[in-house]
């Protein structure tokens, strides 16, 4: 697999996610305006700026948040990592130039994103 074949594996398994129910909004990165941030991220390796997007998540409950964590934890296993982050009711994946494909599982990147989605699970329903 190259890596716009893994970024579109990624873009497959958000389709999947919207087909679950879950709510998806996907724009492009303001990032991919950023002539420094292109100039030192542009490799052949990487995906180009003009596919630089966020994938925003809107959650409405803990299953679908579990949905979102086990698809990024699918993902890391084939070697692909991304900026990630959100809160009890979204989740945010940054495709830009963070996107990575190994082809091999980066088992510090699968435990950080454990505990981030441990952390932000503990206070599910807590929020407004």
């Amino acid at each position: 697999m190259t890596t716009i074949g893994a970024y579109e594996l990624t873009l497959d398994r958000v389709r999947e996610l919207k087909e679950y129910g879950i709510k998806v909004k996907i724009r492009p990165c303001d990032s991919r305006d950023d002539k420094e941030l292109i100039k030192e991220y542009s490799q052949p390796e990487s995906i180009p700026p003009e596919k630089w997007v966020n994938v925003s998540f809107e959650i409405s409950n803990i299953g679908e948040a579990m949905r979102i964590h086990e698809a990024a934890n699918y993902l890391g296993m084939c070697g692909i990592t991304f900026d990630s982050g959100g809160c009890s009711d979204h989740r945010d994946w940054e495709l830009d130039w963070s996107f990575s494909y190994t082809g091999k599982e980066d088992e510090g990147w699968r435990e950080a994103r454990d505990e981030v989605e441990d952390l932000i699970n503990q206070n599910y329903g807590k929020e407004g």
